[in-house]
């Protein structure tokens, strides 16, 4: 059973590279990369059902590995990946008619399309840090190409500052991971196993404490970048900013949190490991500096993708903040949180493909009286804000609720001030912004007319489940967070 799961998971999106290689018409591109990550999707949830009932899954003691948190991760991630695959279609297509787009290059997009959410699936599935930090370093390529899709000098330029950054920081989590073996080689009973995550965790005790600190922070600034965590995140503005806007999304919703569930298991072992408030400690001044960091650069925006991208900033570390509380409230807090800020972001990428389509921009001060020219997506676009900066009756104040409470409940007063702070300013900035977007008259010359109903009817469904996740944790997501939560104590 675990090893047709894991040839699913890995699989389907194979295939759909390997296809897409082969197959360059429109039409079965589109259905080719539909097909493949709705079956990886499916097998996601079909895991999540398998490691809630049977616990972690590891075939052979080989380098596979499945539990409660790496399923509850891949879900959203071939979920995002999923919702992300449907929307490309429509937008192709309408960048194809504009002449934006050569039809010619549509299977390039596909390919590294599928690709990329094959080595995503590579770093949740590994159970040797080796491998993981391969599939890290394979996001980078596969996403570099797409930063870089239409193939403007600013586009190129960002590609090369986001393969040149990560990949300084990944080689510096290799560092961390090296050190992690050396400290394991000698505790480990086969020296073949001593980068295995399952082995690590049994003699996490004996594990040299000096040795291992000195790794997790090599691996805190090596995934860290990859996460885009202040101040590792330059990157981020210029790749989510150049990427067309589906590949910007799936970055925002699956590479980070891909990033963050690397940084997580280090963390997990450190805790298990060294003990005290040492990497919880480095998480909550991370944490805090990252929302700090994304502040300013909120307030004086200019384009909406980097607007969200410095919303991408800021919710890494509050992602990152939560886990450095260290309570079972904070941890549920922060596995809400990877799952809201997924959806939100991947709604508002997906907007600011509608309105930047029909205002031919990206500049705010461009875009005026969206309400008028754009209704239904401009709707969307004030909703998504709310959402995402954390208001109610949606799925981010839930998550945001509890990690404040958790908080204040753990004494950590002074932090959590600041991180209400942050919020509270970086609300003001995005409803100022938004509010000269959506309101107002259309600058002269601007034509009416939104996207495809494919294209809104899953920014819809997006968006209801932010409102539900804002009311209530359905039953069986709740038992899928607190498998994962089962993890994240160690």
């Amino acid at each position: 059973m675990s090893a047709i799961l894991f040839a699913l998971l890995l699989g389907l999106p194979v295939t759909g590279t390997l296809l897409c290689a082969v197959f360059h018409t429109r039409r079965v591109l589109e259905t080719i990369t539909v097909i493949c990550a709705g079956l990886t999707f499916l097998s996601a949830l079909w895991l999540v059902t398998t490691v809630t009932q049977s616990g972690a899954l590891n075939p052979g003691q080989g380098w596979l590995y499945a539990d409660g948190l790496s399923a509850y991760v891949a879900a959203i991630v071939t979920g995002s990946a999923l919702v992300v695959a449907l929307y490309s279609t429509g937008y192709l297509r309408r960048q194809v008619r504009r002449r934006h787009v050569d039809g010619g290059q549509l299977w390039l997009y596909y390919l590294l399309l599928n690709a990329f959410l094959f080595t995503m699936m590579v770093v949740l599935l590994s159970n040797n840090l080796g491998v993981l930090w391969i599939g890290s370093e394979a996001t980078t390529l596969a996403t570099a190409f797409l930063v870089a899709f239409y193939e403007r000098e600013s586009s190129i330029e960002a590609a090369w500052k986001y393969v040149i950054i990560c990949s300084v920081g990944i080689a510096l989590a290799l560092f961390g991971i090296i050190l992690t073996y050396f400290s394991a080689l000698h505790v480990v009973p086969a020296s073949g196993n001593a980068l295995n995550w399952s082995s690590l965790m049994l003699v996490a005790g004996g594990l040299d404490p000096g040795v291992l600190k000195l790794a997790f922070i090599f691996v805190l600034v090596g995934f860290g970048t990859k996460a885009g965590l202040a101040p590792m995140h330059t990157w981020k503005p210029d790749a989510y900013g150049e990427a067309p806007a589906p590949i910007s999304a799936l970055m925002a919703a699956g590479l980070v949190n891909v990033a963050l569930y690397s940084l997580i298991r280090f963390y997990i072992l450190v805790n298990k490991a060294v003990g005290g408030s040492f990497a919880p400690t480095l998480f909550i001044i991370f944490g805090l500096v990252s929302m700090g960091v994304a502040v300013p650069f909120i307030l004086i925006q200019r384009d909406f993708k980097r607007l969200l991208a410095y919303s991408s900033v800021e919710h890494v570390g509050i992602i990152v903040f939560a886990l450095g509380l260290g309570t079972p409230l904070a941890y549920f807090g922060a596995l809400l949180h990877l799952l809201n800020n997924a959806i939100a972001k991947t709604l508002l990428f997906l907007t600011a493909s509608n309105v930047r389509m029909a205002y031919n921009s990206k500049i705010m001060r461009k875009v005026t009286g969206a309400i008028k020219v754009i209704p239904v997506s401009a709707t969307f676009l004030i909703a998504g804000v709310f959402a995402i900066t954390g208001w109610p009756p949606f799925g981010v104040f839930v998550s945001e609720f509890a990690i404040v409470s958790a908080g204040f409940a753990g004494g950590n007063v002074v932090p959590t001030v600041f991180f209400i702070g942050f919020i509270a300013a970086i609300f003001a900035g995005f409803i100022y912004y938004t509010s000269r977007m959506v309101f107002g008259e259309p600058h002269p010359g601007i034509k009416g007319g939104d996207a495809d109903t494919l294209s809104l009817l899953l920014l819809g469904l997006l968006l209801t489940a932010l409102l539900v996740l804002g009311v209530f944790v359905p039953p069986p997501l709740q038992q899928c967070i607190e498998t994962a939560l089962t993890v994240l104590k160690g």
